[in-house]
């Protein structure tokens, strides 16, 4: 039965920057609950080309009165679907100093049910391209995209905490998307692409998308130029653009560490891949907060091996977390520029000399593992060592670096 017209009110809980508590409904939203989200996570892991649990490692907030960077710098800590770069980005606000975050992260996800029982996602958050490469760039920025009372919120993380991520074929936030009703499908509805995890008991929608995503687990993403060591990044741009095709993304190994750097749609129109290392290298400088201490410090808040038989989740995130830092810990060097994704398609450009060959990108997949053990004990064992690492990782044992064994 459709209700009463309500403020929106809730759509300030959401990501709080841009709330609208102008904006009118004609029916109450309502909390996504374990048969809707499973629903939700279904379809949308359908549509998604990259679903990824992540941790931010920069949320783009600076010190001394600098401008944020409106990036987010995310570190995937377990791949669900498709073959995400180790580090990758996407265009948010920050929330490490923002006295809101809590508030957004204890938003609920929710939808709208009609009368015949067909359901569509509230409007969560969104992604907003701008600018990624700032580097050597005198024009001004593109204008702001048009914004209205009833627009969702651009997406906002903080350093150090873990989110659940969907991405589409281009390597945006899937944050629209097109619903059926049984008889149409109607398209734009914004969707819930970037989710902060709480390693609760009712932390459903984790949940939810992993079981949507176990069949998808062997997707390996679009194919990419694999290029040739050494070559020249705007000889490569060139030719790929003398080809009438663009550059959407360009992948950097560094020490076995692979990075993803991907441009707004609007920089892609011109020649960008020449200024990416430089932009690698500029982004690790003046970040505010310590990312592993941070994710290590909100884990053990929720480990409780008196919980482990009940949804375990917190231990298998906390597994994954220090696996990804021992795996990559050891990452050094500049970054070498080995593949780029192309709109189109790639086999058109395989005779080039700085093509060596197309393939999907090559890392090792990570999904979140539950904790094993032959029994009892062996499993108790194992919560143990985790509880260690994530105690080191805080700093304990003298360790203030922390580093892990």
């Amino acid at each position: 039965m459709i209700r009463t017209l309500v403020s929106v009110v809730a759509l300030a809980a959401i990501a709080v920057p841009h709330a609208a508590s102008a904006c009118l409904y004609t029916q109450r939203p309502e909390p996504v609950g374990h048969a809707s989200g499973q629903y939700f996570a279904k379809v949308m892991v359908d549509a998604a080309t990259y679903v990824d649990l992540v941790l931010v490692e920069d949320d783009g907030t600076r010190a001394m009165g600098e401008q944020p960077t409106g990036v987010l710098t995310l570190r995937t800590i377990a791949r669900l679907k498709g073959n995400s770069a180790d580090r990758f980005t996407l265009f948010g606000q920050g929330l490490t100093l923002s006295r809101d975050a809590e508030r957004a992260f204890a938003a609920p996800l929710e939808h709208f049910t009609s009368e015949t029982g067909y359901v569509t996602p509230f409007p969560y958050n969104e992604e907003r391209p701008t600018r990624l490469l700032p580097i050597g760039r005198t024009d001004p920025p593109p204008p702001p995209v048009p914004m209205t009372s009833c627009s969702p919120s651009a997406i906002a993380g903080q350093t150090g905490r873990f989110y659940v991520v969907m991405r589409d074929s281009e390597g945006r936030l899937l944050d629209r998307l097109g619903m059926s009703d049984g008889t149409t499908t109607r398209p734009n509805h914004p969707a819930f692409g970037f989710v902060p995890v709480t390693l609760e008991e009712d932390d459903f929608w984790l949940y939810s998308v992993r079981l949507a995503a176990m069949p998808d687990s062997g997707f390996a993403g679009p194919m990419l130029l694999h290029l040739r060591s050494g070559v020249d990044a705007a000889a490569v741009e060139r030719t790929i653009r003398g080809a009438g095709r663009t550059v959407r993304a360009a992948f950097f190994d560094r020490g076995g560490f692979i990075e993803e750097v991907r441009p707004s749609p609007e920089e892609q129109t011109r020649p960008w891949l020449a200024k990416a290392a430089a932009y690698l290298a500029e982004s690790r400088k003046g970040r505010i907060g310590v990312p592993y201490h941070g994710g290590a410090e909100y884990i053990g808040r929720q480990l409780s091996p008196m919980q482990r038989y009940g949804t375990g989740l917190g231990y298998e995130v906390a597994q994954a977390f220090t696996q990804s830092i021992r795996r990559f810990g050891e990452a050094a060097g500049s970054g070498r520029l080995v593949a780029v994704e192309i709109d189109g398609d790639a086999q058109e450009l395989v005779g080039q000399d700085f093509v060596t060959r197309i393939a999907p990108l090559e890392v090792m997949t990570s999904g979140l593992a539950q904790v094993s053990g032959i029994d009892e004990a062996s499993t108790f064992e194992t919560l143990q060592r985790i509880e260690r690492d994530i105690w080191l990782m805080n700093g304990g044992g003298g360790n203030p670096q922390g580093t892990l064994p």
